[in-house]
């Protein structure tokens, strides 16, 4: 497929959605955006004037089935709120249609781990493509160019800072997705897990402390959330006590990674993630082998270790069971 056709689904830029940067993003490496879906017909006619700028000509539409009727598609683009992904996720394997997902790839009710390894098998069955956007492992040639040979050393330590706009339990929602990920293709497995998981929490920020566990070693590893209403956000990762400061200039928003006097440039993960998703459509693999951090058991990994870090917040916090209620 030569120019994969994708339709967005929640392309606006509200509530810091990477809507429109996503289809600037996809429609550059060669895919086609015919159609945009809202939840109604005068934010999906902003969503689709919104992306004139980028040269792309869409239709709007509020109806998942009718847009599904009238368009031809090879793929959906999923960035609503989480909450909403598992409906369309559904939607899109009645269809036949790969997928690229916001993180986490699904959210409420019981039962997170169990429902995602469903979806993510019957996705591998069907030999479709399903990717998550999570981003940060595109960054790790930037810090290896940072740190040489670093990433060549056995992992000991983790450390990630990040700055989401929500507070405690929304923090690990919309952002434990990073170091997940990041763990997993610094340590790929094929069956992870979390352990030994502690908090610490005061107003405005949430520390993580937690074991990586794998069937080679148990790895520590901490992530710290600081609630920032500004941008560019704080952000940076450390990989056996190495540091490296996530820094975003002003006019272009181009990235560099910062340790002491040293800089280097990271190329845009968004873009580089997207780039490899436009392309797997056409060969149809949709993974970085088994236990990768974009293979379908990944995403299904990333979930259960997700899980057990939500459930573990709430018992120490008295919110009950991950699973006995919605999440």
């Amino acid at each position: 497929m030569k120019h994969p056709r994708i339709a967005l689904i929640g392309a606006r830029r509200v509530r810091q959605g990477l809507g429109p940067y996503v289809a600037r993003d996809l429609a550059g490496h060669g895919a086609e955006i015919p159609a945009v879906l809202g939840t109604m017909l005068p934010t999906a006619e902003a969503a689709a004037r919104d992306l004139q700028q980028y040269g792309i000509e869409c239709r709007p539409y509020t109806d998942l089935d009718q847009l599904l009727d009238c368009e031809q598609l090879d793929a959906l683009a999923i960035l609503s709120p989480p909450e909403t992904h598992e409906g369309y996720l559904r939607q899109a394997l009645a269809a036949d249609l790969h997928v690229l997902c916001e993180k986490p790839l699904i959210w409420g009710r019981e039962g997170l781990a169990a429902r995602t390894a469903t979806l993510t098998e019957q996705f591998r069955k069907r030999g479709l493509v399903l990717f998550e956007n999570c981003q940060w492992p595109f960054v790790l040639p930037a810090f290896n160019a940072l740190h040489p040979g670093a990433l060549a050393e056995p992992l000991e330590r983790f450390e990630m800072w990040l700055s989401p706009t929500t507070l405690g339990e929304e923090m690990l929602r919309d952002s434990m997705s990073h170091p997940l990920s990041l763990l997993q293709a610094l340590r790929p497995d094929p069956a992870p897990g979390v352990g030994a998981i502690e908090f610490r929490e005061v107003p405005g920020r949430l520390t993580v402390r937690a074991e990586y566990r794998t069937a080679a070693a148990a790895v520590p590893f901490e992530v710290e959330f600081q609630q920032s209403l500004s941008v560019p956000r704080k952000a940076g990762l450390a990989v056996n006590g190495r540091r490296a400061e996530r820094l975003v200039r002003g006019g272009d928003y181009s990235m560099f990674f910062s340790s002491g006097d040293e800089s280097v440039e990271i190329d845009d993960p968004l873009g580089i993630l997207l780039g490899r998703f436009v392309r797997e459509l056409a060969s149809g693999r949709g993974s970085q082998g088994p236990g990768g951090a974009f293979a379908t058991e990944g995403i299904a990994s990333r979930m259960e270790m997700l899980q057990a870090v939500l459930q573990a917040y709430r018992l120490a916090y008295g919110r009950g069971n991950v699973d006995a209620r919605d999440s």
